[in-house]
């Protein structure tokens, strides 16, 4: 009995980094998951808020290009994030932020943080009676 003295010892100490390495992947790309969905709520949220920023050009309402893409990165700027912005003369807004999320576990292997890239579009409408001009 006495050769079987510390066996366990050996079998936690290399199966609990694997074990730890498992269970940091799981906190660490929830973490990222949420962070993206964050970060497609912020490029989302700046576009409707640049859509705010309009002028009449030939009848119809249409994004004002500089105030609305000022606004735009305005909004991103109060976040953790870096973007731009595009107002076209169609009417559409399109956000696009950029920024990274700092792993807690991953960086036992090298990783220290994951990329965060998302876009949101807002589209300025006129409508006029009830139909779309």
């Amino acid at each position: 009995m006495r050769d079987q003295r510390g066996s366990l010892a050996v079998w936690t100490a290399l199966v609990m980094p694997a074990f730890v390495l498992c269970v940091g992947l799981g906190v660490d790309f929830a973490g990222h998951a949420a962070a993206q969905q964050e970060a497609r709520a912020v490029a989302g949220e700046a576009a409707r808020a640049a859509g705010q920023y309009l002028q009449v050009s030939e009848g119809r309402v249409r994004p004002d290009k500089f105030r609305a893409e000022r606004a735009a990165l305005d909004f991103v700027a109060a976040s953790s994030l870096t973007g731009t912005a595009v107002a076209d003369p169609d009417g559409s807004i399109t956000v696009t932020v950029h920024g990274t999320f700092p792993t807690q576990f991953l960086g036992m292997i090298g990783i220290n943080t994951l990329p965060l890239d998302a876009t949101g579009s807002a589209r300025v409408v006129s409508v006029i009676a009830g139909n779309e001009e």
